[in-house]
């Protein structure tokens, strides 16, 4: 028998034995099983490459899917002085999440990331007692740069300086000007899923990202949104202009940042040193001792009323609370839900609450990019759009010139919920994600507002554009909607 043959029976064997355990074991949705088993049938090979880089579930051990009990003790905060119209809603999500009610809070809405970084940067430079970050992609650019430099000014003054990277968002980070951030005092941790690592420096889960992109500033200033740090989210690449939702937030809510921040921070620390992945200084004794939590959770002085909630999810999750999330807005509306996300590809529940509103007569619009930074994912998104342009629901394709990164959903222009989720299964089931939810009809009408400003600049895509398209675009499309639901 010669080697090739032995070789392609082991991987027909490996692939039998892990179809195996999607179905009898890990008991993996339908669609998500079938799309594997066509891999494996196809493209033997490299199907089994892919399954290891990308397939993999990690629940197990990851970063936690609530709040701990010492965080929700330092936060202080409850549920059962909200008596607003969504009740419902804020139970949810209290019981996903362990999510309180934050009662008192003041907040400021961003366009871009223009409006964003501005603010950020003086904000940073003002810290006294602390600043920690954690966000996804992470570049040492020229806004890298400006960010990483007050923080390491700050850091040498003093200021408690603390900062979770995703290892594959910040690949791209310089490593000498990395060593010297950390030499100044910026305590650093990289976010790896625990056994990814094949070797020190290659990490095979692609999927299982930590997507959250929060600030918190003295416990007094959080930011939470879908900005990133590099510089294409202020414009500075070849999808022109950035379009992104972030918010600034003083108040209650923040103590919530405070406490997930903790919670993910010294997650990342056990899991790294357990699975003994590869960054500088992954010691845990390096890291500074933290006493006197208290002063991490101030009582805060706002006095306006904006109820809001803390709402996140993770592959680590039993279910998505995020997800959930989705579904009951969707399903509450009672006179429009407008929706704005960069990708989409809805989960059998949100496609089906999608289903539901449109045929009972809800007002449903949806803003996607025109130009898109993921082509596999546009063709999956747009058999998606045809399903749901066919029931009477309007599509907007955002100007071709820009892009827009924008995640948020605002019901009856009421309440809305907006941070760092997209409207695809990748947020619901495979990354770290964070939204805020905000019960406050001011705000919500002011991200309405915004999601007009946004369809003035878009094209209203009609059914019948959708199928002149032609036949190979169809197949094209469809191709991708098998395997959609695999990464």
């Amino acid at each position: 028998m010669s080697l090739y043959n032995i070789i392609y029976i082991t991987v027909i064997l490996l692939n039998f034995i892990i179809s195996v355990y999607i179905i009898f074991v890990n008991r993996e949705k339908p669609e998500k099983s079938i799309g594997w088993l066509l891999i494996f049938m196809l493209v033997p090979i490299v199907g089994l490459v892919l399954y290891f880089l990308v397939g993999r579930n990690w629940r197990s051990t990851n970063l936690k899917n609530k709040l701990s009990h010492e965080m929700l003790n330092l936060i202080n905060a409850s549920l059962d002085d909200y008596e607003g119209p969504y009740q419902d809603i804020a139970k949810l999500v209290t019981n996903g999440n362990s999510s309180p009610m934050f009662m008192k809070n003041e907040v400021k809405l961003y366009r871009d990331g223009y409006e964003k970084f501005n603010d950020l940067l003086v904000d940073l430079k003002n810290a006294r007692h602390h600043i920690h970050m954690e966000y996804y992609i992470v570049k040492s650019d020229e806004i890298g740069r400006k960010i990483f430099d007050i923080l390491k000014e700050k850091a040498l003054e003093g200021v408690e300086v603390r900062f979770v990277m995703d290892k594959v968002g910040g690949r791209k980070f310089d490593k000498d000007y990395l060593r010297d951030l950390i030499d100044s005092g910026v305590e650093i941790v990289t976010y790896s899923a625990h056994f990814a690592n094949f070797t020190r420096l290659i990490d095979t889960s692609i999927n299982y990202r930590n997507h959250r992109k929060i600030v918190i500033i003295d416990g007094d200033i959080g930011y939470i949104g879908g900005n990133n740090i590099g510089d294409e989210y202020l414009g500075q690449s070849k999808f022109g202009y950035w379009r992104d939702t972030h918010m600034r937030i003083r108040g209650d809510f923040v103590l919530g940042l405070q406490g997930l921040f903790y919670d993910d921070f010294f997650s990342v620390i056990n899991i790294n040193e357990n699975s003994r992945v590869f960054e500088l200084h992954r010691r845990k004794e390096v890291h500074k001792q933290i006493q006197d939590f208290e002063k991490y959770f101030p009582r805060t002085s706002v006095s306006s009323y904006i109820p809001m909630q803390l709402a996140y999810c993770g592959p680590a999750s039993p279910f998505s609370t995020i997800e959930q999330l989705f579904i009951k807005m969707i399903t509450s509306a009672r006179e429009k839900i407008f929706i704005s996300s960069p990708y989409f590809i809805p989960s059998s529940g949100t496609l089906e609450a999608l289903r539901i509103a449109i045929l009972s007569g809800v007002d449903v619009r949806i803003i996607m990019p025109e130009q898109y930074d993921h082509p596999p994912v546009q063709h999956a998104s747009m058999t998606f759009i045809k399903e749901i342009l066919q029931l009477g629901a309007k599509f907007y394709l955002y100007d071709k010139s820009s892009f827009i990164h924008t995640k948020a959903i605002v019901v009856d222009g009421r309440m809305f919920t907006m941070g760092t989720a997209n409207f695809d299964v990748r947020s619901f089931y495979y990354n770290y994600e964070v939204n805020a939810v905000v019960y406050d009809e001011l705000e919500a009408s002011k991200v309405e507002g915004m999601f007009f400003d946004d369809i003035a600049r878009s094209r209203l895509i009609t059914l019948e554009e959708f199928n002149d398209r032609g036949l190979m675009t169809n197949l094209k499309e469809s191709f991708f909607r098998v395997f959609s639901l695999l990464f």
